[in-house]
């Protein structure tokens, strides 16, 4: 009984640490992103598919949506989310071995958030973005990493939710 106990605890505790060393390495590549990406941008691939380096400072959520909200409704959103991430870290942590799969992903989503978040808090409300993909004539909007570990973890809820769906229609 006593090994289990220091085996789960050693477990958050890894799990904490990776976390936090992810929104750590998020946060160095923005910072490397402002201070390389402010006068130049790159391009790689091929003539159909490439990916484009370029700093952006979103002043919104995704897509710039609500980039023209009064100040005061941006903190009120901010203070919303902050509690919001904060909430879902407690969830994901403390059900982590009960439901494995949905801690993860859930726990992805919040670091992402919450990274974006100290991007708000430090950049005068700003999130730093740096990628954009492209095919043919068709992009992406410009995201960063944590965005990245936002949609996999929105991926992962949504595939198994529908894989559970799919097998009780069965």
């Amino acid at each position: 009984m006593e090994s289990s106990m220091k085996r789960s605890t050693w477990t958050l505790w890894a799990i904490t640490g990776a976390g936090l060393a992810f929104v750590a390495v998020d946060q160095l590549i923005k910072l490397a992103a402002l201070a390389q990406l402010a006068a130049i941008s790159y391009r790689l691939g091929t003539s159909s598919l490439w990916m484009d380096v370029v700093l952006s400072l979103n002043p919104g959520a995704f897509l710039s949506i609500g980039q023209d909200l009064p100040q005061t409704v941006k903190s009120v959103i901010f203070l919303c989310a902050l509690a919001a991430v904060a909430g879902v870290i407690y969830w994901a942590l403390s059900h982590w071995q009960q439901s494995p799969g949905r801690s993860a992903a859930l726990y992805l989503i919040a670091l992402g958030g919450g990274s974006n978040l100290i991007d708000r808090f430090f950049r005068d409300g700003h999130v730093v973005d740096y990628l954009v993909l492209n095919l043919g004539s068709l992009h992406t909007g410009v995201f960063n990493l944590a965005d990245v570990a936002i949609m996999a973890g929105v991926a992962y809820l949504a595939l198994s939710g529908f894989s559970k769906e799919q097998k009780a229609l069965a």
